[in-house]
């Protein structure tokens, strides 16, 4: 099976209170990280880059595309599909009342520090939403809580990720002669999801733009997972 996948974490943003676009330096990040998957692509190769559907994240996928387009112009040959959003890269999300659909953070950050939200929901609810907005490391705050039917858990996020990965598997089956690098532009919440499932501990905050490798290593759903010069089996049997 010829096929790479690439986890990448979006640019740095200057808060995440909104859906705000990346700063110049996160914009430098984006074009860097495209640099630096171009050494990985041949001429023959194919891309495809998807994105989670926020601003910092479909910026971060259009720079990058570009980056990594135009670093690969000379060699030729190389098949790009269209860019496109992808629900499975999104980030964590919060679940403003039961039975309402989730929502990114970010697009909650006033409501829920508004003291008339938080009066509405129950008390450990609202603890969450202060906890996490109060957190110096906001992902790390949901890993390690229950959230109260706050925000999604953790497998619900590890779960869409590797549907995600078995739908990829499935596509780029054996036989295929040109090799595909597929591309997810994505959020530290659900890099740190993958990571902790992978190597059983969370590694903490990624850096921005920085990127988990996943390739095939054998029989179907044997997967390795590569990140910052470790590596490790990736099971996807449980999800």
């Amino acid at each position: 099976m010829s096929l790479a996948i690439y986890l990448v974490r979006h640019g740095e943003v200057e808060h995440h209170r909104t859906d705000v676009s990346l700063t110049p330096r996160g914009q430098a990040q984006a074009e860097a990280a495209g640099a630096l998957l171009a050494t990985r692509v041949a001429a023959s190769d194919s891309v495809a880059i998807r994105y989670s559907p926020v601003t910092r994240v479909k910026e971060t996928a259009e720079l990058l595309h570009g980056s990594l387009s135009s670093a690969l112009a000379a060699a030729g040959g190389v098949i790009f599909s269209p860019l496109q959003p992808d629900e499975a890269l999104s980030n964590v999300r919060f679940i403003l009342n039961p039975g309402e659909p989730p929502n990114e953070p970010s697009l909650l950050h006033a409501q829920t520090n508004s003291p008339a939200f938080l009066q509405s929901v129950s008390p450990a609810r609202a603890d969450f939403y202060r906890g996490f907005w109060a957190s110096r490391d906001p992902m790390g705050y949901w890993l390690t809580r229950d959230s109260a039917g706050a925000a999604e858990t953790l497998e619900i996020v590890w779960a869409r990720v590797c549907e995600r990965v078995r739908g990829l598997l499935d596509e780029h089956g054996q036989g295929l002669e040109r090799r595909t690098h597929w591309i997810g532009v994505t959020h530290s919440g659900a890099l740190r999801v993958v990571l902790r499932h992978a190597f059983g501990a969370d590694p903490g905050e990624p850096d921005f733009c920085s990127f988990v490798v996943i390739e095939p290593d054998g029989p179907r759903n044997r997967l390795t997972l590569s990140y910052q010069g470790r590596r490790t089996p990736l099971e996807l049997a449980e999800c």
